[in-house]
């Protein structure tokens, strides 16, 4: 026990002055463009369901997608506004994938009653994109030398475009189900928080590691519940420091 304390004692006596030296480093750019590419991590559920009159009598659906992650393009920039680590920073994010979704129903018959018939249709490649502007407070944080770290954290403004699946249309004889999705666009706000890695390879060019959590919710037309937007984000790519 003894000697586990004196260890332990040691390794904090020879770590105190790294760490004191860390706490003093200061950032002296003014700042930094990055662009990254990657992938958005993740997937939501996007659903409907319905039911109208026909022929006397009841027609339900129900209609379900899953809209996945998937490549990322970033890019983005800060300025320092505050002392000599606080920065304001603005990026773009693009984001783009295809899904496939299925629509289910029960129709009634027209001449027969109480005998409805059974429709499904599916929906292939159905497109969903988000461009995001995320507006953030950013610490930069030295850790050693040629290397920081920035922490960031702020609002995000989603753009969103989906592809959805209607709402059960029927036309006889059949009955026939309509296979066309409908293109949907929402704006909505959400926010961010991350971190960003930078080492430099030279005074004014490096490369950098991103890792971000962004996340909204958009209500699209006859969709049961809002669809959740973003979802992790990571990237890697190149800085420039000015």
């Amino acid at each position: 026990m003894k000697i586990t304390k004196a260890a332990i004692l040691a390794l904090c006596v020879c770590a105190a002055p790294q760490i004191a030296a860390a706490q003093t480093m200061q950032w002296t750019d003014k700042g930094y463009v990055s662009v990254n590419g990657g992938a958005q991590a993740g997937s939501h559920d996007l659903s409907e369901s319905g039911s109208f009159p026909l022929y006397d009598e009841t027609a339900t659906f129900s209609s379900t997608a899953k809209v996945k992650g998937g490549g990322m393009f970033d890019i983005g920039g800060a300025y320092r506004v505050w002392g000599n680590n606080v920065l304001a920073g603005v990026t773009f994010t693009h984001v783009s994938s295809k899904s496939d979704g299925s629509l289910t129903g029960s129709v009634p018959d027209p001449v027969i009653t109480d005998r409805p018939r059974a429709v499904a249709s599916t929906f292939a490649g159905l497109r969903h994109s988000e461009n995001a502007v995320h507006i953030d407070a950013i610490y930069m944080l030295p850790i050693a030398n040629k290397m920081d770290l920035g922490i960031s954290a702020g609002p995000t403004i989603f753009s969103v475009k989906q592809d959805t699946i209607p709402a059960l249309s029927v036309t006889e004889p059949g009955p026939a189900v309509t296979t066309a999705a409908v293109s949907s666009s929402k704006t909505t706000v959400g926010f961010n928080a991350g971190v960003d890695f930078q080492y430099m390879l030279r005074k004014k060019y490096g490369v950098g590691a991103v890792a971000r959590y962004a996340v909204g919710s958009v209500s699209l037309p006859g969709a049961s519940k809002k669809l959740t937007v973003g979802g992790f984000q990571i990237g890697v790519g190149g800085r420039y420091r000015f």
